[in-house]
């Protein structure tokens, strides 16, 4: 389903570029059966790649893929406006015949696809260089942000703990060892006390589980790496990418609690919860009152849930949210389309009684490209309140 999807989706796209170079470039249009062939051929090209990455891990085949999932992105961002020139162009060329002495209907023409030439380069070639860009450069420039949060009722020997968060890895077909470790490297120079991933630790492929598995599993945290599950590693087979981590020592918790540090004042309680899209696969989603059961009522609580609008479920009955899914937004031109889905994207939010924070990611989905939301690790710091 998800190839279908996605051969429909790109498709559609390279219509949208046909359409419209077909308008101002004669020759594209005199060649409609060689354009649907490079089409068909791209889209074809695109999912051998895609699969050579998945079945054999290939460095080669992922720079081939890459390359030609942002040259489609590139049409993708550049469709609309593409689109809308067209129209308008279309319609101005509907005027009323010239009077005497005005231009003739062909040189009207001529100048609307000049116009449209001149538009529709400039869009593409704008999308293109934002897009190259954040596949070249935006992707790999990976920031580390430093939260505080007061926790009602931490011991203060635990005052100063550091947790360093990461999230949405999605390892697979765009994110391999030179991404993983130029993101660890970061994590590495935190010192953390403990870190936390908040989901998608892979994309599409179970495949990639061992090998991010052992990555995380080589950080030097003093109590270990914690993690939960994602919606991607419920498509990508959430059963075996749980079981890769644990094999490699990571705690995984689905619905479960655990006490950090309790020879330190009591510690304090981190809970994790499934993802709310599970019960789409016939489990039983978040469930905090079943994580709460594990661990001491009395104890703080922080809690580590894949998508922010859970908070909306349980807000004030945790101190602390730590969340991910939403990547920032990852494509940014200048504004965030990502508002137009989302209530929570990125950085702290007050819920309730509850700090919610909302990590921009460590890798990408879709588009191998990140702008204005550069990838992140965040150090959150433990203040005793």
């Amino acid at each position: 389903m998800f190839y279908a999807v996605t051969f429909a989706l790109v498709l559609g796209i390279l219509g949208v570029g046909y359409w419209w170079a077909a308008s101002v470039f004669p020759w594209v249009g005199a060649h409609s059966r060689g354009a649907a062939i490079a089409a068909v051929a791209f889209v074809a090209l695109q999912s051998l790649s895609r699969w050579a990455v998945i079945r054999w891990h290939s460095a080669a085949a992922d720079a081939l893929q890459t390359t030609l999932v942002v040259a489609a992105m590139t049409l993708g961002l550049a469709a609309a406006p593409l689109a809308i020139l067209r129209v308008a162009c279309w319609w101005a060329g509907r005027r009323p015949a010239p009077t005497a002495g005005a231009s003739s209907p062909s040189s009207r023409l001529t100048r609307r696809q000049a116009v449209e030439r001149i538009g529709g380069v400039a869009l593409l070639g704008a999308s293109g260089a934002a897009l190259t860009w954040g596949a070249v450069r935006g992707r790999h420039m990976f920031e580390m942000t430093d939260v505080p949060v007061r926790i009602p009722g931490l011991p203060r020997a635990l005052d100063g703990y550091t947790i360093v968060q990461i999230s949405d890895i999605h390892a697979g077909v765009h994110v391999g060892d030179r991404m993983v470790s130029e993101g660890l490297e970061v994590v590495r120079n935190a010192r953390p006390d403990l870190v936390v991933v908040t989901g998608d630790l892979v994309d599409v492929s179970a495949s990639f589980a061992p090998f991010i598995a052992r990555k995380l599993a080589d950080l030097p945290a003093r109590d270990g790496v914690v993690a939960i599950a994602g919606n991607h590693d419920y498509y990508a087979g959430v059963d075996d990418v749980m079981a890769a981590l644990r094999a490699a020592g990571i705690v995984t918790l689905v619905n479960q609690g655990k006490v950090v540090r309790p020879g330190d004042g009591g510690g304090f309680a981190l809970l994790g919860v499934d993802d709310r899209w599970a019960p789409r696969y016939r489990r039983s989603g978040p469930l905090l009152g079943r994580a709460l059961a594990s661990v001491p009522r009395d104890a703080p609580r922080i809690l580590l849930s894949h998508q922010p609008p859970t908070v909306d479920l349980w807000a004030g009955q945790v101190a602390l949210q730590l969340s991910g899914h939403t990547h920032g937004g990852q494509i940014n031109p200048g504004f965030r389309p990502a508002e137009l889905f989302f209530r929570y994207i990125a950085g702290a939010y007050d819920v309730g009684g509850t700090t919610l924070y909302v990590n921009r990611g460590f890798g990408t989905v879709g588009p191998p490209s990140r702008i204005g939301a550069p990838p992140e690790v965040t150090r959150i710091t433990l203040v005793a309140g």
